[in-house]
């Protein structure tokens, strides 16, 4: 299972924070349509899905915006869990172990794919394999500092990662 992070993981919401911030949800869907995936994700989802893998979004957000980008992309993502699914949001694992139990996943065999120090601490308190992913980040050190078990600087260099780890598994 690879469980992605949506905002600047899958999406550059950079444009949008500051409506993100003040959780103005409505605004934030307005400006969906412009917010740019990051180039490479459209194919990685694509290749993991074929490859059997189940794919899930966790994010600190409500569902919707993920949703509409998983309607509008046609992203074969099995599972969203948003704001509104856990009552406790990350870094605590809660939305993990449920996207997880949603798709009868174990942590040895699951990729939590993120941007922020609160990514790998959630993956660590889930138990699953810990990706920073740096592309969308104006600066790294926090997330280097974090220590995840391996991080990209690319989209591509991810999917090479996960072209190898998953030819191993199969």
């Amino acid at each position: 299972m690879i469980i992605f992070d949506f905002d600047q993981t899958l999406v550059d919401t950079s444009s949008v924070e500051h409506l993100r911030a003040a959780r103005n949800w409505k605004a934030v869907m307005a400006q969906a349509s412009r917010l740019p995936v990051y180039d490479g994700i459209n194919e990685l989802l694509q290749e993991l899905h074929h490859s059997g893998q189940t794919i899930a979004i966790v994010t600190k957000s409500p569902d919707m915006v993920p949703k509409a980008f998983v309607k509008a992309h046609g992203w074969p993502i099995d599972i969203v869990i948003g704001y509104h699914h856990v009552k406790n949001r990350k870094p605590d694992p809660e939305g993990l172990l449920l996207a997880m139990s949603k798709a009868g996943a174990v942590p040895d065999h699951t990729y939590h794919v993120g941007d922020q120090a609160q990514d790998t601490e959630a993956s660590r308190g889930a138990g699953v394999i810990a990706i920073g992913s740096a592309w969308g980040c104006a600066e790294t050190s926090e997330l280097e500092g974090s220590k995840p078990d391996v991080m990209f600087a690319s989209v591509a260099a991810l999917r090479e990662y996960f072209r190898a780890q998953l030819g191993k598994a199969n």
